[in-house]
Formats: C-alpha cells, sequence, structure tokens
C-alpha cells in the first residue's frame, strides 16, 4: 500500500503552482496534449441509506472504504469503466479494480454475470476476484449510487521516482442520486468548491527535497479532504449536525463551516 497526502489550496495559485511543479515532474501519459496536460475524472460513490462511508469519514474511523464506478474523459463507443473499491488504513491506501464496457455496466450490476461482463487482460483471477468483491458490497449492504463526482484533474510523475505521483484537482462539481446513464453528463452538474483545488501526493517513501520547498511555499498543510463528503456537505444532506440520518438535499452555496471542517483533521486524509 502506499501513503495518500491531500492539500486543499487557494485556486488563485494554481498557475504559480504548476510552474514551481513542472521542473521536476512529467505530465501522466493519459492527459490531454493540450497547453494545460489534463482529463476528466467521473466517480458515481455508492453508500448505504444511512451513509455508512460517509459518516465513517466523518467520525475519523481509520480503517475504512469507498465504493464506486469510476470513468475517464467523455463517452464513446469505447468506453469502459471501473469498478472499484478504494480501502484506507491510516494513511495507507489500495484499490479492488475491474473493468467493463460502460453499455454493459447495468447488465452486470443486475446479473452478477462477472464471467460474461468483466474484461481482463494479464490477471484474469485478479479481475475477477476484484469484480466480485464490488458486487458483494453492492448486494450485502443494499448500496445506492448516492452522488456523481466529477473533477478535472492535471497528473504528473516525479522525473527522478516514478512511483511518486502528484496530481491537482479542479473543478469540483456533482449531482445528487445519480443513474448509471448519467456518469458521462455534464449539463446540471453542481459546482462544489470553485475557489480552491486538491493537490494529491501519492508515494511509497518520504518528500524530496524539492517537493517540500513547494509545500512550504505555499505554506500548505495536510488536510482530510474528501470530494465525497465536500459534494454532500455542499447540499446539506446533514444539516442538523452530524446525525445518523439522511435528510433532503437542499441548495446552498460551499459553505465555510464545510471548508472548516474539511481542513479540521491534519492527521487522516
Amino acid at each position: 500500500m502506499r501513503l495518500e497526502y491531500k492539500y486543499l489550496v487557494d485556486s488563485r495559485y494554481l498557475n504559480d503552482l504548476r510552474k514551481d511543479l513542472l521542473p521536476f515532474v512529467n505530465a501522466d501519459s493519459f492527459s490531454s496534449s493540450g497547453d494545460i496536460p489534463e482529463y476528466t475524472v467521473r466517480s458515481i460513490y455508492y453508500d448505504t441509506n444511512s451513509l455508512r462511508f460517509y459518516h465513517e469519514k466523518i467520525d475519523g474511523i481509520k480503517i475504512r472504504k469507498k465504493v464506486r464506478i469510476r470513468a475517464y474523459n467523455d463517452l464513446n463507443n469505447d468506453s469502459t469503466v471501473f469498478l472499484e473499491i478504494k480501502r484506507k488504513n491510516e494513511n495507507y491506501i489500495s484499490k479492488n479494480r475491474s473493468q467493463v464496457k460502460y453499455h454493459k455496466i447495468d447488465e452486470l450490476l443486475s446479473t452478477g454475470d462477472i464471467e460474461g461482463f468483466i474484461l481482463h487482460e494479464d490477471d484474469a483471477d485478479r479481475a475477477m476476484n476484484d469484480a466480485s468483491m464490488f458486487l458483494h458490497q453492492i448486494y450485502t449492504h443494499s448500496l445506492k449510487p448516492t452522488v456523481l463526482v466529477v473533477y478535472d484533474r492535471e497528473a504528473f510523475f516525479s522525473q527522478f521516482n516514478s512511483s511518486l505521483r502528484i496530481t491537482i484537482d479542479k473543478n469540483l462539481r456533482y449531482t445528487p442520486f445519480p443513474s448509471t446513464s448519467e456518469l458521462y453528463e455534464d449539463g446540471a452538474m453542481i459546482n462544489a468548491m470553485p475557489s480552491y483545488l486538491i493537490l494529491e501526493i501519492k508515494f511509497y517513501n518520504g518528500f524530496p527535497g524539492w517537493l517540500q520547498r513547494i509545500l512550504q511555499k505555499y505554506q500548505l498543510s495536510r488536510s482530510a479532504v474528501s470530494k465525497y463528503t465536500i459534494c454532500l456537505d455542499h447540499q446539506k444532506l446533514l444539516q442538523a449536525g452530524r446525525r445518523k440520518t439522511t435528510l433532503p438535499f437542499i441548495n446552498d452555496s460551499f459553505s465555510a463551516d464545510a471548508l472548516r471542517f474539511s481542513r479540521r483533521t491534519q492527521n487522516d486524509v
């Protein structure tokens, strides 16, 4: 498992931050070839009726998970999506991940036919096992799609250590209670955090000196940033404190309280 640190950054610093990183990094090969190398990340997050995974994050549970369907960029005839379980143990992360054609996702979810629909190349056993674990979570806990979270990502790898990955996630937006047919839709999305971006650093060992200096320059401290909880908080889903109930959505702008909460825990991500 590798470590994952997150930092909340004022969007005004985006160009300067990128300029400071570029001498030390290479762009991710999946990024676009334009002036700004980026791609779009789309995730439908699943949760229980009582929002168990949300509350585990809010309550600071050290060992927890997220269950989601993830896709990238825009829809085309060959689009595939990923069934993911992202596991968190303290600051360490790991994933179970399997792949399926987008137009087959509803049929897979309704039938559970992983042998008929899961794609695999080198490691069929792993792909089948990861898909089984995903469906086990969906069926056992009666998980439902809670929110579609979309953002634009600039992704980089260190020139000196390819295991050091740095991403800048911006334009965070969402749709509550989506269907799988909405995974690639952008029209009616709500902007969750227009004034901030999220810097993520994934690594196995310590930070290099050049990266430490950049973090110090912008006075960045690790934050308990979760795109999933930020989008739910933006809608005031749990407006009456942190009660264990599901309350109706109420439109509201991203609140200072939600921002303070996302930055509150420096020992967790």
